[in-house]
């Protein structure tokens, strides 16, 4: 099962990675570059979500684990080492995406950098604080 969470993690990445190179790809005459990479963009991010399938259908199939009640996986922050992690990092890119609205005058590698960590680290939330993971971690008692 394990296998599916990294597979799902690498289609996210590759999926969040098509945001450094949309400044060259929007400065071409044609737009195919742009569509190829919000191609690969959305094949990347359902591709993770597909990954994440299995995960969630064996996590419905254990009749031994119990879950917890508490929040919603979308509304839980910082539930593990790897959520914390993730969650500072999106809220880092936030708020460095606000103050380029505010300051205007922020370096596009910066403001590129930071849409990437937003993307990347809101979809890593959704894995890490989710029930799936909590169910890995569980079933491989950590």
């Amino acid at each position: 099962m394990r296998k599916y969470l990294y597979y799902s993690i690498i289609s996210f990445f590759t999926s969040s990675m098509t945001v450094w190179f949309m400044p060259g790809a929007s400065a071409g005459e044609s737009n195919s570059a742009l569509y190829v990479l919000a191609g690969v963009f959305w094949l990347g991010f359902i591709a993770g979500i597909v990954f994440l399938l299995p995960i969630n259908k064996g996590r419905k199939a254990d009749k031994k684990y119990r879950e917890k009640q508490g929040l919603p996986p979308l509304l839980r922050f910082f539930s593990n080492k790897p959520a914390l992690v993730f969650d500072v990092l999106m809220i880092v890119g936030v708020v460095t995406i606000c103050l380029a609205f505010v300051i205007r005058s922020m370096p596009e590698w910066v403001l590129l950098a930071a849409t990437f960590t937003a993307v990347f680290s809101v979809e890593m939330h959704g894995v890490f604080n989710g029930r799936g993971y909590l169910w890995l971690c569980v079933r491989s008692g950590r």
